[in-house]
């Protein structure tokens, strides 16, 4: 025992005795444990710091260090908790410092609750996210489908209107389709002789391999109007080519109108939309032998009034399921004059006091001059036929053809 050593003896053996306690701890301590230690005691950022000292916590449970590290993890838990209880970062964060803290069951609960939310907000975000692909299928279909909507309407009203020859706004008045969207947006500018509407849409045809075929769609609506303003004739003139146009637009296929082949193809195309309408309305017309005169063109005052619709995806008409009963049966005279319609509004700047429609300026009158020295165009007729007093032509402009040169069809009255 010590008590028996000399002095000196004692002294040496308690020297080391107080060596031995004095690095008690890099003898139980690891090599591993020892530079895990020493990077947390290195590490200067907050954050890191602590996810380490809970990792050195959980991995060293014994370890030599464990109550320094239990002492600074305790000091910063609530701090942790009430700083990011409110956000998923928070949450998480705090549960990986300490996987076994007193708020631990609050921080689940928390965090279940936030995803429940998120995985909500992800679901609405992906159907609005649908509903605006959705939305835009939609638009790019409108804006293909534009032409044929308005052409299948227009079709459809103009044979359907039974008193050709009555004033306008009588014609209006029977015909409240007509009227309605007549007076819709393009808005129609009235003159002397009668009234324009004009639609106008752009669109690119894909060209693999090459830069895409820029394109411009026009659709007149043009009603001639007699004496007292009568309605003595309804035309749909598309210019330049404009069934080879149609037939692009709603294929996204060039039509190359130098091409007979092609062109014949979208006539025969046009045709095929058109006459199931015609043949619906128009039921017991006869076919007949007809050569019209040249259609009279569009003078630049008229084009220049008249509105051009900035996306006619928007303001064209879509066609009704079926012509209306009414259509079928409505009496081919002239209906009371009593009420008003839509159009009598916008024949009221270009009425005389007497019901007539007043006089043309002089930018019209030079437009006739300029018309009257134009070449001649004839048009060639696809089908014509007669229902009573009222003809319907369906024609094309000629292959070496255009300029005032339409395709189209017109509905007038027949004057025996």
């Amino acid at each position: 025992m010590i008590t028996h050593l000399t002095p000196s003896l004692r002294r040496l053996v308690l020297g080391s005795a107080a060596a031995i306690g004095i690095s008690s701890c890099a003898i139980f301590a690891s090599h591993e444990e020892v530079a895990a230690w020493r990077a947390i005691r290195e590490n200067t950022n907050s954050e890191e710091r602590l996810v380490a000292l809970a990792e050195y916590a959980a991995r060293y449970p014994g370890g030599a260090f464990i109550a320094e590290a239990n002492t600074e993890l305790s000091a910063q838990e609530t701090t942790i908790w009430e700083t990011g209880n409110s956000s998923r970062e928070g949450l998480e964060y705090y549960l990986r410092t300490y996987p076994s803290g007193v708020y631990v069951s609050q921080a689940r609960e928390r965090l279940d609750a936030l995803t429940t939310v998120g995985e909500r907000r992800e679901v609405e975000e992906a159907r609005v996210e649908e509903m605006e692909a959705a939305r835009a299928a939609d638009a790019a279909t409108d804006r293909r489908l534009w032409a044929g909507r308005a052409m299948e309407f227009w079709t459809r009203n103009l044979i359907g209107i039974r008193n050709y020859g009555s004033p306008l706004g009588a014609v209006a008045r029977a015909n409240p389709d007509f009227s309605r969207v007549f007076g819709e947006a393009p808005a129609p500018v009235c003159t002397a002789t009668g009234c324009l509407k004009h639609y106008h849409g752009h669109f690119a045809i894909p060209n693999p391999g090459g830069t895409r075929i820029e394109r411009d769609m026009h659709m007149y609506l043009r009603l001639a109007l007699g004496d007292r303003g009568r309605l003595e004739r309804a035309e749909v003139l598309l210019p330049n080519k404009g069934f080879s146009r149609w037939y692009e637009l709603e294929n996204r296929v060039l039509v190359t109108d130098e091409d007979p082949e092609q062109r014949q193809a979208a006539i025969e195309w046009v045709l095929a939309r058109l006459e199931p309408i015609i043949a619906e309305v128009a039921s017991g017309s006869r076919p007949i032998d007809f050569l019209p005169d040249p259609i009279p063109p569009i003078t630049a005052s008229e084009a220049a009034a008249s509105t051009t619709a900035a996306d006619a995806a928007d303001e064209a008409p879509s066609a009704p399921a079926e012509a209306p009963a009414e259509a079928a049966s409505a009496p081919t005279e002239a209906p009371s004059e009593g009420g008003t319609s839509a159009i009598d509004e916008l024949l009221a700047a270009a009425a005389g006091s007497d019901g007539s429609v007043a006089g043309t300026d002089a930018a019209v009158a030079a437009d006739d001059a300029a018309a009257a020295e134009s070449t001649v165009v004839f048009p060639n007729v696809l089908r014509a036929i007669q229902r009573g007093n009222v003809r319907i032509v369906v024609f094309a402009a000629g292959d070496e053809d255009y300029g005032d040169a339409y395709d189209g069809f017109f509905v007038e009255r027949v004057r025996e």
